[in-house]
């Protein structure tokens, strides 16, 4: 168990009085923190089996490919799934404070003040779902009703004066520092740079197939044609949603082992990661395309 220290570190404000750190986290009751595991693993499932089926059903010998229905009503659950997550995200947004005496939980419509002196420790969650965070066991023996999600739980801990070397907490931190992705880079990832090969296979076929880039277009008008190029890109973008999920569970498994072997070194490990899943995810496949190509 981690033990608590009533000394918790506070920031000095510009007028010199202290100022308790505040942290924006999200508060979880233990059913809709199982809810939104749930919901986490079945929206990763989903994607991966609509890739799966993209890729394997897509290209079968028909004289007008096109990727599977079924994929497209997973695809339509994702979003379904991935709406709920932020609606759950919503509801349980609050603020933590850590004050000298007391810690206070602001959510919406309540808050809760639990004195130092009741808590025991400070616990980093062995599962990180719905993501990384931590619940603050009481010294009665129960766990306090909420527990906290947070990208990041180091600076949680050190700012309670908990301690915060656990081989959990080091990979977290490092994630967290680290990995900083942003909904375009996500975009650029898997919506723009699957437009590459799309567009280069997509053309190839074209000028085999009807003789020139827009002949397709020429003979059977706009909706073919585009629905053809939707289909090479959807393609490639499910191809690369596999190809990256690989690379994903190599290096988390990486990063995961070393924070059990040297916590210390986990960031530096988990820069080289991301710098050789990047340089496998863009340059590994591109080179595997122009390898099958050139076949």
């Amino acid at each position: 168990m981690t033990p608590m220290h009533a000394d918790a570190p506070a920031e000095p404000s510009a007028n010199g009085q202290a100022v308790a750190p505040r942290f924006q986290v999200q508060a979880y009751p233990l059913a809709l923190r199982i809810v939104g595991a749930a919901l986490q693993v079945l929206i990763t499932a989903d994607i991966l089996c609509a890739s799966a089926l993209v890729v394997a059903a897509t290209f079968t010998g028909a004289m007008n490919p096109k990727p599977p229905a079924l994929a497209g009503w997973l695809a339509l659950l994702a979003i379904v799934l991935f709406g709920f997550t932020r609606l759950i995200r919503w509801r349980t947004a609050a603020t933590f404070s850590v004050e000298p005496s007391r810690f206070v939980l602001q959510r919406r419509d309540e808050q809760f003040e639990i004195p130092v002196t009741a808590v025991e420790s400070a616990r980093v969650w062995r599962l990180p779902l719905p993501g990384a965070g931590l619940s603050l066991r009481m010294k009665s023996g129960r766990s306090f009703q909420y527990a906290l999600q947070v990208a990041d739980p180091l600076p949680v801990l050190e700012a309670m004066g908990a301690e915060a070397r656990h081989p959990l907490t080091a990979f977290a931190h490092a994630r967290a520092v680290v990995v900083r992705r942003r909904w375009y880079h996500l975009a650029f990832k898997f919506v723009l740079f699957p437009l590459v090969p799309a567009v280069i296979m997509f053309q190839l076929n074209q000028r085999i197939t009807y003789g020139g880039p827009f002949a397709q277009y020429h003979m059977y008008g706009l909706g073919p044609y585009l629905q053809g190029f939707i289909t090479y890109w959807s393609y490639f973008t499910a191809l690369l949603v596999l190809f990256a999920s690989i690379w994903r569970v190599l290096a988390e498994l990486v990063a995961f082992a070393a924070a059990w072997i040297s916590p210390l070194r986990v960031r530096g490990v988990r820069r080289f990661v991301e710098v050789a899943v990047a340089v496998l995810y863009y340059g590994g496949f591109c080179s595997l395309v122009a390898w099958k190509f050139l076949q």
